[in-house]
């Protein structure tokens, strides 16, 4: 766990430090990209591999898809409160 947030860090001052040039950062771009697509995939295999995933799969989608209607609900909600806190604090000033 360790090697994560070290690694993170690492990472962290790289950008911060702007250390990668334009070239860099379009390379990088492009590693993101193409590590995601391998996580991805190989997050795929495990649950294509595993029994009790896909045997518990029609269930495990109606909870993903509960969660994922209130998650987009709750940020609607907590966005438009706050923009009508701060846009009538930012009008009346």
């Amino acid at each position: 766990m360790a090697k994560i947030f070290i690694v993170l860090a690492l990472g962290f001052v790289v950008g911060f430090r702007g250390i990668l040039k334009e070239k860099g950062l379009k390379i990088n771009a492009k590693l993101q990209t193409v590590w995601l697509m391998l996580l991805i995939f190989c997050m795929g295999v495990s649950i294509g591999r595993n029994g009790d995933i896909i045997q518990a799969l029609p269930s495990l989608g109606g909870k993903a898809l509960l969660y994922a209607v209130l998650a987009v609900i709750g940020s609607i909600v907590v966005v438009y409160l706050l923009t009508k806190v701060f846009l009538r604090k930012g009008a009346n000033e």
